[in-house]
């Protein structure tokens, strides 16, 4: 389903391309959204667009490059949102997560401080590479 995308456009398909500028980077985005849906997936209640983000990063000093893509499917048809809309709201997703993450670290920080700790980074890398040892740190025993 998703591969179509890359090859060809899709029936009812929207484009959006749009660039920020942030840290000494320049980041591109562009989205791709169509109401076509393979047979399979329209069994499937809600299901309303497919959705194709391709997101580059140039790092000015250095030009350096980075690419990645992301797919998704919505509820939302596109009578309620554009490529561009989809877009938006994938990455505002994408910022809350951002920041959820970033307090759960900067809590995890303040934790290994009280607790003594000196090897901080290390310890952050530990818990990335197992997050069941991060949640017993924290007194959260999961199963």
């Amino acid at each position: 389903m998703f591969k179509g995308m890359e090859e060809r456009r899709l029936p009812g398909e929207t484009e959006a391309v749009w660039n920020l500028v942030r840290d000494g980077e320049v980041w591109t985005y562009r989205v791709w959204a169509s109401p076509y849906l393979p047979e399979e997936i329209r069994a499937f209640p809600g299901c309303g667009q497919v959705v194709r983000m391709e997101r580059e990063v140039v790092r000015k000093g250095t030009g350096e490059v980075r690419r990645t893509v992301s797919y998704a499917l919505t509820s939302l048809g596109p009578e309620v949102a554009d490529a561009r809309r989809l877009g938006e709201l994938l990455l505002s997703q994408w910022e809350v997560e951002n920041r959820s993450f970033a307090a759960l670290r900067a809590f995890l920080v303040s934790l290994l401080h009280r607790q003594g700790v000196r090897e901080k980074k290390a310890a952050l890398e530990a818990f990335s590479f197992n997050p069941l040892a991060a949640l017993r740190f924290l007194g959260l025993y999961a199963v």
